[in-house]
């Protein structure tokens, strides 16, 4: 089985993913919606829910659940803590819909066009916009021993992305000097 072009694996692949982006970011809008509400307001309701941490002398936790699931986010009951959350569940939406793009501009085999070399642009772009925030927010949140880790893996895919970009701009060229040629 071919894996780009019609009739192929990223071809078959495209409507499952697309379903899963769409079901994702409806649950992602209701979770950032009562992140909100709960950044400005810090009530709870059976949605929003307070909970002490395992750890002894560690903070109290948020919850926020997910309606027909016992499924919840939980994260610390800070501000920098719910923005790293917030920005989290906007990179993920980010990722999945620019990935989305990507898979349809491959899955009918355009590879060295101008929409491809864009959606690996912003996405690589994204990600390092994406990783420099969130390690400014790892900072400010704890400067003794800040969590790099996840916005190293956020700047190394973007500058990755980037560079694939390259590659695909070149072969871009290389087309266009070919079919001139022909």
């Amino acid at each position: 089985m071919k894996i780009t072009g019609k009739k192929s694996l990223l071809w078959w692949l495209r409507y499952p993913f697309g379903v899963y982006i769409v079901i994702f970011a409806i649950a992602s809008l209701w979770i950032l919606s009562l992140i909100i509400l709960y950044f400005f307001t810090e009530e709870t309701n059976r949605f929003i829910s307070l909970e002490s941490l395992k750890n002894p002398g560690s903070s109290i936790a948020v919850q926020f659940h997910y309606p027909f699931t016992s499924m919840a986010l939980t994260t610390k009951n800070t501000y920098q803590s719910l923005l790293l959350a917030f920005l989290g569940l906007i990179s993920i939406n980010f990722i999945l819909l620019t990935t989305f793009r990507i898979i349809l501009e491959l899955s009918q085999d355009n590879f060295f066009t101008d929409k491809a070399i864009k959606n690996f642009k912003i996405l690589g772009f994204g990600l390092l916009a994406f990783g420099v925030i969130q390690g400014f927010i790892n900072i400010l949140i704890s400067p003794q021993q800040p969590d790099l880790i996840q916005p190293f893996v956020f700047l190394i895919t973007g500058f990755s992305l980037i560079l694939m970009k390259e590659v695909f701009l070149k072969g871009k060229k290389m087309q266009d000097e070919s079919d001139l040629v022909i």
